[in-house]
């Protein structure tokens, strides 16, 4: 999990530092801490000169927009709109920017701003686009499909760069069925947010996978707007199609280490405290009882301090793969240092878990060989069995915790049920 992670965080760092549109990155303040290059090279700046300058003194209003004092940095983001980049020349680039937040480990530490030059774009809406509306959709996505559809929903126009997107020739689609390429999960949501477009006039923006000839099903956003002419009458209903494939692996990788720890890939406290709260739940509710068990490695602190933290990482993860294996698709998660959780749902046969924390004591016994060193580690392991609503998160820890050192003072390598008070 250790490789996993680190190759999934090369991936990210690569996607900063080759990703064709400029990105700052910001701390909460504003101030630039570091940028990609294509930031440099879009602005013609130099990293040590920007960098510790905050970012507003390089950006700029639109004519015509409201003074950008009103551009202020909260914990929010904005997503899409129009600023001017002033560069090291003291000219100024149109830039379509997007402000996200950055947090770790639920602490707000900063900004990513990202921005893509309008300005080959603008030149090119400019003489071919006749309507506001028209100018802002096709300018800021001329590089993603563009598809125009009749108030039936059959194709008027797609654009050549389906080819690339998406690997259909534009010249043979004009006479396919509606939504060819839309994976069946998501036509009946399209096919609603179609009609709600050309019967009422609604906007849409929607996020499906779509099929790609060479690469299967992609994820992709469709954005679609129906278009009027002066006197209000339906003329045709526009869409811009994206591949956002890019976008929700990175999502998806963001998501997954919310919820898992880096080091061993385990559900980290974050998801079993979610975990936790829903089996309380069910207990209140259809009497469901569950069981804890908590544990930890015995004098892991010594095996730090003997070894180094490398091999003590590397016995972490270890224990918390033999936890795995043992108790298979129940919840395991470790909480922090060498501090594990188990969650058994539907669990109240004291038999069976006291062969299931006797088969962890044994199993985690069982020499470890790391970098040619043979560790011996044990395990101590405190229990509670919850079937009595009514019942807090605190309290079911706080009943673990207190069994977990009961055991340890009883001796080590060994578990301990704590006992509920009648």
């Amino acid at each position: 999990m250790a490789a996993e992670y680190r190759r999934l965080r090369n991936h990210l760092i690569s996607l900063y530092n080759y990703n064709t549109d400029g990105i700052l990155y910001l701390d909460k303040k504003g101030k630039i801490l570091d940028a990609n290059t294509a930031f440099l090279a879009l602005s013609g700046f130099e990293k040590n000169h920007i960098v510790n300058c905050h970012f507003q003194q390089f950006i700029t209003n639109e004519a015509g927009e409201e003074d950008r004092k009103s551009f202020y940095l909260s914990e929010q983001y904005f997503i899409d709109k129009r600023f001017r980049l002033i560069t090291k020349d003291h000219s100024t680039i149109s830039c379509l920017m997007r402000l996200n937040p950055i947090k770790e480990e639920e602490a707000f530490i900063g900004y990513f701003l990202i921005m893509k030059s309008m300005q080959e774009l603008d030149k090119v809406a400019e003489h071919y686009l006749e309507s506001e509306l028209n100018y802002r959709m096709i300018a800021e996505n001329i590089q993603d499909v563009l598809v125009l559809m009749d108030k039936n929903l059959k194709y008027l126009y797609i654009s050549p760069s389906s080819k690339e997107i998406f690997g259909f020739d534009h010249t043979n689609l004009l006479n396919r069925e509606l939504f060819f390429n839309i994976h069946p999960d998501y036509r009946e949501i399209l096919s609603s947010k179609f009609t709600a477009a050309v019967e009422k006039g609604d906007a849409f923006d929607v996020k499906l996978k779509a099929f790609h000839t060479e690469r299967g099903w992609i994820w992709t956003e469709i954005k679609g707007k129906p278009v009027y002419d002066k006197d209000g009458r339906f003329l045709h209903l526009l869409l811009i199609a994206r591949d956002i494939s890019n976008e929700k692996q990175q999502e998806d990788h963001l998501k997954y280490f919310a919820y898992h720890d880096m080091l061993t890939g385990l559900p980290n406290r974050r998801m079993f405290n979610d975990q936790l709260e829903t089996a309380i739940s069910m207990l209140s509710e259809k009497n469901a009882p569950f069981v804890l068990m908590l544990l930890d490695v015995d004098n892991f602190k010594q095996i730090n301090d003997s070894y180094g933290h490398e091999i003590g990482d590397k016995v972490i993860i270890e224990f918390g793969a033999r936890l795995q294996q043992i108790v298979d698709d129940r919840l395991v998660a470790r909480l922090g240092g060498d501090e594990f959780v188990i969650l058994l749902l539907n669990m109240k046969n004291e038999e069976h878990v006291k062969k299931i924390a006797h088969r962890i004591n044994e199993t985690v016994k069982e020499p470890i060989i790391i970098q040619h060193t043979k560790l011996e580690i044990t395990t101590s392991i405190g229990i509670v069995f919850l079937e009595e609503p009514p019942l807090t998160a605190d309290q079911a820890m706080r009943y673990a915790d207190e069994a977990l050192y009961k055991g340890k003072s009883l001796g080590r390598n060994t578990f301990k049920i704590y006992q509920l008070e009648k």
